[in-house]
């Protein structure tokens, strides 16, 4: 990465080394780091991160707490958000459960600066995804999602499947995290391979129904229009206008 150059890099499931964190800073590159709670959004803004990620229990895939447990680091996005921007003096960017403009206004009304917003683009065709993990999330009728530690050994969101569920019904003993994924690929890529969810880790925030598989460029657009859409509106109902 530091070969690379990019100009922004952003860290997730831990925190770097001050040794390395210096070097990342030396060359240039700003750098943003997940916080799942004010007490981790404190400590990466001591450490010298440029940006917190706040990113709120709604959010799909691995839970990025590393101070403490990550039962006690589940707060809801819009609540984290507003709590981690009065407690630190970097830019915020918003995570989880965000997944059209109303969300990206909601967020930046809280003092977020940036929404980041993932599941929203898992169902775009550019995505790797693979098409049972996009269906998966089309599929969904609401908040079909558990937060799981079957599939990685680390607590991650995902669709609710026969695998989470037969796990959290028998308690399965689970190796360390990243072992326990390694373990675990084979049965996952076999389950996409044959258009089956029901073996798959698809990871998916809590509003992935409102998911819609547009062309990631037209997605953006289209996410920008509804935030001022939203903004706007917002303004007119301050003013009092209809």
């Amino acid at each position: 990465m530091c070969d690379l150059r990019p100009a922004v890099c952003t860290i997730h499931l831990g925190e770097l080394s001050p040794a390395v964190l210096a070097r990342i800073r030396g060359l240039g590159i700003r750098l943003g780091s997940a916080a799942t709670s004010v007490r981790e959004a404190r400590h990466l803004e001591g450490l010298g991160a440029d940006f917190i990620i706040a990113q709120g229990g709604e959010a799909g895939g691995h839970r990025g707490t590393f101070l403490g447990s990550w039962e006690q680091a589940m707060t809801g996005t819009l609540a984290l958000v507003r709590q981690i921007v009065r407690a630190v003096r970097v830019p915020v960017v918003a995570a989880g459960g965000i997944m059209d403009g109303a969300g990206v206004a909601a967020v930046l009304a809280l003092g977020a600066q940036a929404a980041q917003l993932g599941t929203a683009f898992v169902v775009c065709p550019e995505s790797g995804a693979p098409a049972t993990h996009k269906k998966a999330i089309v599929d969904m009728d609401g908040d079909e999602t558990i937060m799981t530690r079957a599939f990685s050994g680390k607590p991650a969101r995902g669709v609710r499947n026969r695998f989470t569920e037969a796990a959290e019904r028998e308690g399965w003993p689970l190796l360390p995290f990243p072992a326990h994924g390694k373990l675990t690929a084979p049965l996952r890529q076999a389950s996409a391979r044959a258009g089956s969810a029901d073996l798959f880790s698809a990871w998916s925030g809590q509003a992935g129904s409102l998911a819609r598989p547009l062309p990631a460029a037209e997605l953006v657009r289209v996410l920008v229009d509804e935030a001022r859409e939203v903004i706007d509106h917002l303004r007119r109902v301050a003013g009092g206008l209809p």
